[in-house]
């Protein structure tokens, strides 16, 4: 099991997704839909999934070098330890999070969503023609 404060970190760290120009918001919105909300829905395989490989490399490390006891386990095994210790009440308000200021430029793009009060920086990127999330920034 992982260490609860260190697993809450770790998960609202590992957020991420964006968007990207032209065609593609629509996609790149969407993608960050679908993160949160698999987020919310405690599918840590499917969030892997929202994920770019890095972004996945990046949780796996942060997690293992908390919890070392979990080494060579798969971004999904550790996406669901980590959601596990999420209270029900918070991983609702993934669920429910709003997407807005979505911009694309090329297969970078940016984001934000809403957790109640709270305002989240997102990004997503295009990998292997599917837009991912990459990063984001929890501002608590």
């Amino acid at each position: 099991m992982l260490r609860a404060g260190a697993s809450i970190a770790l998960s609202l760290a590992a957020l991420t997704a964006g968007g990207c120009g032209g065609s593609d918001t629509g996609d790149a919105t969407s993608a960050a839909e679908a993160y949160v909300h698999d987020f919310g829905k405690r599918d840590g395989k499917a969030v892997c999934a929202d994920m770019t490989r890095s972004l996945q490399g990046q949780f796996r490390a942060a997690v293992v070098k908390a919890n070392p006891q979990v080494r060579g386990q798969g971004c999904a095994t550790l996406m669901n330890l980590a959601l596990a210790s999420l209270p029900p009440d918070q991983l609702r308000r993934f669920a429910q999070a709003d997407i807005d200021r979505v911009k694309v430029a090329g297969s970078q793009g940016t984001f934000r969503y809403h957790l109640g009060s709270i305002n989240v920086p997102g990004k997503v990127a295009k990998e292997d023609g599917a837009w991912k999330v990459s990063c984001c920034v929890s501002s608590q």
